[in-house]
């Protein structure tokens, strides 16, 4: 599959209605009705980690995973920035949870020291989309599983 090498991620799920999930160890949270972006990074094979986290059938290994193969959950975009290096995806994801409606504390950033979340919660997706730099690309998934 041929797609971007690296570099840092945001994708968006929409949840329907309001859920309650729980998130393996971290525990339940509730998820209200509205738009989540995830941030993450991906150093090598970005396109691969994207496609992983659009299809619903696989093993579930992040905090996201939990989200994402949600019946009431639905992929809806994937933004990237390519050869972005690691140590960006902190101060990219802070700036996404200062702009958001709100967050999951804690959800995804468990090896992170300085974000209160890498899932910022929106109501409308056009809030979060205005927080995009010039410099991110919408992803065009290959296939949606």
């Amino acid at each position: 599959m041929s797609g971007p090498a690296g570099g840092i991620y945001h994708i968006v799920f929409r949840v329907s209605k309001d859920i309650t999930l729980r998130v393996g160890a971290a525990g339940e949270f509730l998820f209200v009705r509205g738009w989540y972006v995830y941030t993450g990074t991906a150093q090598k094979s970005l396109g691969a980690r994207l496609e992983r986290h659009i299809r619903r059938d696989k093993k579930v290994r992040w905090h996201i995973d939990y989200l994402s193969t949600h019946p009431g959950v639905s992929f809806a975009a994937a933004y990237y920035i390519e050869g972005e290096p690691r140590r960006a995806e902190c101060r990219r994801n802070r700036r996404i949870v200062a702009g958001a409606s709100f967050y999951i504390p804690k959800f995804g950033s468990s090896d992170c020291t300085d974000c209160p979340s890498h899932l910022a919660g929106f109501r409308k997706l056009s809030d979060f989309e205005e927080l995009l730099g010039d410099d991110c690309v919408k992803y065009d998934p290959v296939s949606r599983c």
